[in-house]
This record gives C-alpha cells, sequence and structure tokens, in this order.
C-alpha cells in the first residue's frame, strides 16, 4: 500500500515529537522542514526514519509539498498563516496546534471544501476540549463547567513548585492578561489569576486559578444551557501566593523583561514533567443538583523521545488525528470538528495509550 505523505514545518520540540510519533507507524512517510539548520541537526540525531531538508530564506513552498497528502505546521502563530497558504495552494490535508485566527480561517476556508482542515490540534487548545466536549456529551444538561489543566513538575523542589516546562513568555501572558469565562451566560473577561480554589485529585493537594489563553479557544460556547464556565490553571499548593509576591508586591507585572530574565535563569528545565487534566460538570437530574469530575494523567514516555508530558501529548493528540483521517475514520473533507470525536477512542490509540497514567 502506497505510504500516506506527510510534511511537518517545524522541527522544534513538537513538530519533532510528532515525526518520531509517526514514524511508529510504518504507513507514513513523513518530511520534517526547517529553516534552522541546528534543529534539523537535533532532530538527525534521534535516528527518526523521514525525510529532512533545510528551508532556505524566502524560499518557495510549493515545490516541497508536491506529492504530499498532508502539511503540518508546527511553528510559531506569526508563520502559520504562510503555511496554511501553500497548503490552500497545493490542495492538501491540513492541521496545526494554533487557535485559528481570522486571517487563517479565511486562507483555509476554500481549501476546506476539498481536504480536511484542523486547528488547535495540541494540548490546549486540542485534548483538553475533547475531554471536556465527552463529560458534556455525557452529562446533560450542564449549567456549570470548570476546566482545569495544568503541566506541573512531577517531583516539585522549590517553592514555587514550577520549573521551566513550556515557553516562558506564553506564562507571563497567561499569568497577567485577562482571561475569558461566560458568567450568567455572557462572554465576561477575569481579571487574571481570580477565582482561585484547592482541590484534592487522586489524593494530591492543588490549587487552581483562572488564566488567559483557555476558554476563549474552547469550541464550548455553542452549548445553550451553559451558564457559567471557567479554564484554570493547575498548580501545586501556594505557588499563587509567591506569583502575586513577584507580580504585585515587585512590582514585575510592569517590568515584562525583569520577570522574564527571572524566571528563565532563576527557574530549572523541567524534563520529568506531568499533564493534569480536571474537568468538573454540574446540573440537575430534575430537582437534584448533580456533579461529575473526570481526571486524566499523562507523563512522558522515554522511548518516544527527550521531549516532555506537555509536548509528548500535543504530538500524540495531533498524531491521533492524523492516523484517522488515514484511516478514514474522520472527514477527508471540511473543517473538521475534532473535539467531537470519542475521547475514550483516542485515549485507547497508541499515539496516546502510553502517555497515560492509570
Amino acid at each position: 500500500m502506497e505510504k500516506f505523505k506527510l510534511t511537518i514545518f517545524g522541527a522544534g520540540n513538537v513538530g519533532t515529537a510528532l515525526a518520531v510519533t509517526l514514524t511508529k507507524n510504518s504507513d507514513f512517510a513523513i518530511q520534517l522542514v526547517d529553516h534552522n539548520e541546528d534543529a534539523l541537526h537535533r532532530a538527525r540525531a534521534l535516528n527518526i526514519d523521514a525525510g529532512f531538508r533545510a528551508l532556505g530564506g524566502g524560499e518557495e513552498l510549493d515545490p516541497i509539498l508536491s506529492g504530499q497528502d498532508m502539511v503540518v505546521s508546527a511553528v510559531p502563530d506569526i508563520t502559520v498563516p504562510r503555511i496554511a497558504a501553500a497548503a490552500a495552494r497545493a490542495g492538501v490535508h491540513y492541521l496545526d496546534f494554533s487557535a485559528a485566527k481570522d486571517h487563517t480561517r479565511s486562507v483555509l476556508e476554500p481549501l476546506s471544501r476539498r481536504r480536511a482542515v484542523m486547528t488547535g490540534c495540541g494540548a490546549s487548545p486540542g485534548i483538553v476540549e475533547n475531554i471536556a466536549f465527552g463529560l458534556l456529551r455525557e452529562f446533560s444538561p450542564v449549567s456549570d463547567l470548570i476546566i482545569r489543566l495544568g503541566a506541573i513538575p512531577r517531583y516539585p523542589n522549590n517553592r514555587l513548585g514550577y520549573g521551566q516546562i513550556w515557553n516562558v513568555d506564553g506564562l507571563i501572558d497567561e499569568y497577567t492578561l485577562p482571561s475569558m469565562a461566560i458568567r450568567d451566560g455572557q462572554l465576561v473577561a477575569l481579571s487574571p489569576l481570580e477565582d482561585y480554589e484547592r482541590f484534592c485529585a487522586e489524593g494530591v493537594n492543588y490549587e487552581a486559578f483562572a488564566t488567559s489563553g483557555g476558554i476563549d479557544c474552547l469550541k464550548l460556547l455553542s452549548v445553550s444551557t451553559l451558564r457559567n464556565a471557567t479554564f484554570k490553571t493547575i498548580r501545586y499548593p501556594n505557588h499563587l501566593e509567591y506569583m502575586r509576591f513577584l507580580l504585585d508586591d515587585l512590582d514585575l507585572r510592569h517590568r515584562r523583561d525583569m520577570l522574564k530574565s527571572l524566571l528563565y535563569n532563576g527557574l530549572p528545565v523541567i524534563e520529568d514533567d506531568v499533564v493534569l487534566v480536571v474537568v468538573t460538570a454540574r446540573g440537575y437530574r430534575g430537582r437534584q443538583p448533580t456533579e461529575r469530575t473526570v481526571c486524566h494523567r499523562f507523563a512522558s514516555v522515554r522511548s518516544l523521545g527527550p521531549f516532555n508530558a506537555l509536548t509528548q501529548l500535543a504530538a500524540g493528540y495531533a498524531g491521533s488525528l492524523i492516523s484517522a483521517l488515514q484511516e478514514g475514520s474522520i472527514p477527508l473533507q471540511g473543517t473538521v470538528v475534532h473535539h467531537g470525536a470519542e475521547i475514550a477512542e483516542l485515549l485507547s490509540s497508541p499515539y496516546l495509550s502510553p502517555l497515560l497514567v492509570e
């Protein structure tokens, strides 16, 4: 059988982790493309069964996509529209890890009439939507929804209970920009770090609080019965108190360069992390108030490369969707509503099941 030809733009952590994940399946022929020679060198050192191509400055993308079946954009958000436009010209299936912006949607709309288009296919946006939507389908009607997501050290050893797990700039944005939420059926902006709670999951204590970049990326706002919804970040207890000291007492909220330098140089890089997803839905059964919570915990697997759990989770979710497309179990054209896929089937796939901690 002819192999499914896939080009991944971006040899960073997520793009390379996806290449590692998919090359475990002999049905795929992978091409990894990047303009950064060092990134390609690191990817080659992993002995991935893939082709590698260095992209020159200003080089046209169209010849690279000749004969390909699909394009994956694993690049910074600013570069996503260029990759999307090249995919549209080539007429190939498309997937990325970003929340789709209006411009990118308009570029991809003509492509969706002929091929499958999937956006926001990482951790968040991505699998967290799928887990939340699955709970909404099983537990209806729902009036209140709390989505909690945290990538945290498996073995915390400092007062923050934290380290460098992903982009420091993104972390600062989470902690300083307004968070979108639903209150009384209306979309509102919360101040960052509010709506604090402590909770226990499987015998471990955590805290959670509202951060930006969450619910505004979720595709759950069409649920007519949803009265309140909040997206929160999970951390170990007392993390927020120390962060408030930095942000408010030292006024580093308004001195971003200093805060970034402090976090970047002071926090260790965490390779052994876990990703925790805890979603709570509340509603009524007749007149009886009812609540249900689902909890999933993901950890990295060393056989899948030197990537942390957050990176492997994003790659695993994207890999499961690409495999489903290749097998024909999701539509081959249209804007794919991937959060509507059956979450139990995805979690049992060979791309995600190794990461799931029971």
